[in-house]
This record gives C-alpha cells, sequence and structure tokens, in this order.
C-alpha cells in the first residue's frame, strides 16, 4: 500500500474528525513533554525522553534518549501517537509507521507563530484546543506591551546582540530561527543575521562590536564564557557591564517561556527596570 505523507496539523484534524483524540501519547521532545503539561495533558503521556520534565508523581517510562529511540518499548506502550521532534531521525519514523504507530512530526520552529502554532496542534491531538488558543492569546497580549515598551524608546538606536548558545565550536543564532526572534521582538539587532553559517570566531564577535552579549547557560562553560568575554574591555557589551548568562530553557520554548525570554532579553538589552 503506498504510504501518504500527511502533516501533523491534518493528522490532528484527522483524528477529531473521527472522535479519536489521543489519550495516549509518547513524546520523543522535552519540548513536546513541556507543552503537553502547559496543557494540562501530562495524564496523556505514556511514554517520553530521558531529558522531559515530568509531574513530580510521576513515573512515566523512558523510551529515548537523545539519539536513540527503543521501538519495542514504544510499541508495547500501545500509543495512540507518538509525538516527534524535527531532530528525530526519519528512520525511527519510518520504523514506527510500519509497525503500524501513527506519528506526528513537529518540527523546530522557526519563531513565535511557529511555536504556537504547534500547541494548537497539540491542542487539537488532546482535546485542549481551547485551552491552546486562550495560551496564545495571553501571550501574544504580552508580546504586544514589550512592543510598545521598546518603540517607545524613540531615537535610540536598536542594541547590537551577540546571542551564545554553544561554545566549542562557538555558535550563535541565525536569522529564520526562534532564537533570532527573541532577539528581534526585544528590540534588538542580530549581528549574525547576514550570516548562513552559525559557527562563529571570536575575532567575528570583536568585529561587530556587540552592545549586547547574551550566552546561554551551559554549566561551568556558561560561567567561564562570561568571564572570557568581561575581559575583553575593548567591547561595548563589557564596557557598559551587559554580558548575561540566560537560562538554558530559552532553547525549547513553549508559547508561555518564549514570551518570558522576550521580556526578560528586552529588560537586558534596553536596560529596562
Amino acid at each position: 500500500m503506498k504510504r501518504i505523507a500527511i502533516t501533523g496539523i491534518f493528522i490532528a484534524i484527522l483524528l477529531q474528525a473521527n472522535g479519536q483524540e489521543a489519550r495516549r501519547v509518547v513524546s520523543l521532545a522535552a519540548s513536546i513533554t513541556k507543552n503537553l503539561y502547559l496543557l494540562d495533558a501530562g495524564d496523556h503521556l505514556v511514554g517520553c525522553t530521558r531529558y522531559c520534565v515530568t509531574g513530580p508523581a510521576s513515573s512515566i517510562p523512558v523510551v529515548a534518549d537523545a539519539v536513540s529511540v527503543n521501538m519495542e518499548r514504544v510499541a508495547l506502550l500501545r500509543p495512540d501517537v507518538v509525538l516527534a521532534s524535527g531532530l528525530t531521525h526519519p528512520r525511527i519514523v519510518s520504523g514506527l509507521e510500519r509497525m503500524g504507530i501513527k506519528v506526528v512530526r513537529l518540527g523546530q520552529p522557526k519563531d513565535f507563530d511557529e511555536i504556537c502554532l504547534q500547541l494548537e496542534q497539540l491542542g487539537e491531538l488532546t482535546g485542549t484546543l481551547d485551552r491552546a488558543r486562550a495560551i496564545n492569546r495571553a501571550c501574544r497580549e504580552r508580546l504586544e506591551v514589550v512592543e510598545k515598551r521598546v518603540a517607545a524608546r524613540k531615537g535610540e538606536a536598536r542594541p547590537r546582540v551577540f546571542f551564545q548558545v554553544g561554545a566549542d565550536p562557538l555558535f550563535t543564532a541565525l536569522a529564520g530561527t526562534f532564537m533570532h526572534d527573541y532577539i528581534t521582538r526585544a528590540g534588538g539587532e542580530n549581528i549574525a543575521a547576514r550570516l548562513d553559517n552559525g559557527i562563529v570566531s571570536r575575532e567575528f564577535v570583536l568585529l561587530s562590536a556587540p552592545d549586547v552579549i547574551l550566552i546561554t547557560a551551559m554549566g561551568i562553560a556558561g560561567d567561564e564564557q562570561v568571564k572570557k568575554w568581561r575581559a575583553i574591555t575593548s567591547l561595548p557589551a563589557t564596557r557598559s557591564g551587559r554580558v548575561y548568562l540566560i537560562d538554558d530553557t530559552i532553547c525549547s520554548p513553549t508559547p508561555v517561556t518564549f514570551t518570558e525570554g522576550v521580556e526578560e532579553i528586552a529588560r537586558l538589552v534596553h536596560s529596562l527596570p
């Protein structure tokens, strides 16, 4: 039988149309699991990854780590749907589908709008669409407040921002990513916006002279990176004391944590109270 590829949103609609709300869900990404709990749909979860944060009293079976999935264990859980991320290997997806398991793939969101869309996809799958829409609406209203606060600072140049998301190699946020969307919605200018490769040199950062440096938390490595940038006194970011360590939850956002990230970055970038 010829297999027809259907996007996640249409699978969700089809499930609901047939009265088949997904009650047993396996999540293959920490961000997907976070969204399920945000929707109060954590009780749908029957399997997750080693890196998923689940409820305090939860004993949800672990079926995957960062790169591999125990497909036999997934099958034994009898899920209505497996939620895969853009990082899930196509071989794993096709293997699960050959076993007769429905898979919905949620790709890496490029911006806030796609983050919201994915929450609504999960809402359709789990019967919590109204809650998903309410959450997205509230987050958009909060972002509008940030936009107005930034717009009120007329006559000021947009601060140039270097967003470091990796240390070895040195890696940054490119245009067309939700990390870039953090910067622009917070009223900053991404110094890497015109690059097509996220791996950069320290020389590139020095020549770009960012006004603000944001570094995602990477354990001890994150603290070390902060110290290294603060030691370079020729950088505008160092002279103004605007080299900051950001919690790494910013790297796998829900609509709520994305909004909180923009609010925090706007405060740091513009030195808002």
